[in-house]
């Protein structure tokens, strides 16, 4: 099969196994629909946090009931929109369940995913030192050659080191997602 630069790539179909058959507009959609309804959840909740209080509160807290007063007159009172009252506390609270409703979980998320990928970086490292110490293991038998022995040993050092950072980064990463 003679390969031409940049033409194998053009004519060669993609995806071998289970996304053979795969519909790649259908999939972009789906996976874009889904995108913009995460988003418009996030803006939601974050719009509802930071709306105000509907009912105007007392310095005290309690709720003012207004009642409606009779008009002396024979025409019908017209009701009139009365605008909120915007009270600094009020909006500091808000900015507050903002924080808690949206801030906190994706700061949680994003933490716990950085845990996870510095993990997953920490296991491969583990898995090249020791499988190098493996390749070198025969020389501890051996007395002629002390520099591929004290590879051994750095190797399965380090090996060990890398593989402890990772579970344990593990280990933080499912403790800071139950909480």
């Amino acid at each position: 099969m003679q390969v031409i630069a940049g033409t194998y790539f053009l004519s060669h179909k993609s995806g071998t196994g289970y996304t053979r058959d795969m519909d790649k507009v259908r999939f972009g959609r789906a996976l874009g629909m889904g995108t913009r309804q995460v988003a418009k959840s996030l803006m939601a909740a974050a719009e509802a946090a930071a709306a105000p209080d509907p009912a105007p509160r007392r310095p005290g807290g309690e709720p003012v009931i207004e009642r409606p007063v009779a008009a002396p007159s024979t025409r019908a009172a017209t009701p009139r929109a009365v605008p909120p009252i915007v009270d600094p506390r009020a909006v500091k609270a808000q900015a507050g369940n903002l924080k808690k409703s949206v801030l906190s979980p994706v700061a949680r998320f994003s933490s716990v995913l950085w845990l996870e990928v510095t993990g997953t970086f920490f296991t491969m490292f583990a898995v090249v030192l020791c499988s190098n110490a493996w390749r070198l293991r025969h020389f501890l038998h051996s007395a002629n050659v002390a520099s591929d022995e004290q590879h051994f040993y750095l190797s399965l050092g380090l090996g060990a080191l890398f593989g402890y950072f990772a579970g344990s980064s593990f280990v933080r990463a499912r403790r800071r997602e139950r909480r």
